[in-house]
């Protein structure tokens, strides 16, 4: 995909401002009531149900095809992820403390590896990088006012500590895509290390799952995407 085209994926559409409204709502409204979740629900399928049904035509055919590849890949990931967990349970006793997080997890992973999908389709890997790092870190930065809300000290500490790595080598990406790459994959094998979610298995497994995939996956993703960056492809899909 061209540059200017690119450029025109990315101007917000109104189904898209209004999915993206309807997720932030049920985020934060979940706090109250996880009813409120639904909406979370209806913001990351609603258009794709609007579109399979005719209702909603704001993409060409280029955009539906790469759409529907990346609802491909999802549905691979997310079937891996299911076979796993059936030979995980069935091959011994498990005691699975948080089996109502499956749903969950799986939700997790067909929405984090169709949007990774569509991006690296249409943008590219540094551009891809670059939304990715901003996005997860507007998510976690909103994830942390919603838990911290009554305690600005602790939310000072959590946006600098936990979101503002994603804002800062987002920046740097743009320039230094492969320097940045790099810091990344060390990044997550540092958080991996350091909260030790590499104990799989010790305690809340799914929820330790979904943890993973919501807070390492987009530093591993990018940091990948960006090592695989090529400067003259990169300067001659920009123009």
């Amino acid at each position: 995909m061209t540059g200017i085209n690119a450029k025109s994926w990315w101007r917000p559409r109104p189904a898209s401002m209004i999915a993206a409204c309807l997720i932030i709502a049920g985020l934060i409204l979940s706090n109250t009531s996880w009813w409120f979740f639904i909406l979370v629900g209806l913001g990351i399928f609603g258009p794709g149900l609007l579109r399979e049904f005719g209702a909603l035509r704001d993409k060409d055919e280029f955009q539906s095809r790469s759409t529907h590849r990346a609802g491909y890949h999802a549905f691979l990931a997310a079937g891996i992820i299911a076979a796993i967990f059936v030979a995980y349970n069935r091959s011994g006793e498990r005691n699975l403390k948080e089996p109502e997080e499956l749903a969950t997890l799986f939700l997790v992973v067909l929405w984090f590896t169709w949007l990774l999908s569509s991006l690296l389709s249409f943008v590219g890997a540094k551009r891809a990088a670059v939304r990715i790092l901003i996005g997860y870190g507007a998510f976690w930065l909103l994830f942390s006012a919603a838990s911290h809300i009554t305690e600005p000290a602790a939310l000072l500490m959590e946006g600098l500590m936990v979101t503002g790595p994603f804002f800062v080598l987002a920046f740097l990406s743009r320039r230094w895509p492969r320097l940045s790459g790099f810091l990344l994959i060390a990044a997550t094998a540092f958080f991996l290390y350091r909260f030790q979610w590499y104990e799989i298995g010790r305690s809340g497994l799914v929820n330790q799952c979904v943890v993973m995939i919501l807070f390492l996956g987009p530093l591993l993703a990018s940091g990948i995407a960006l090592l695989t960056v090529r400067p003259a492809l990169e300067q001659a899909t920009e123009r």
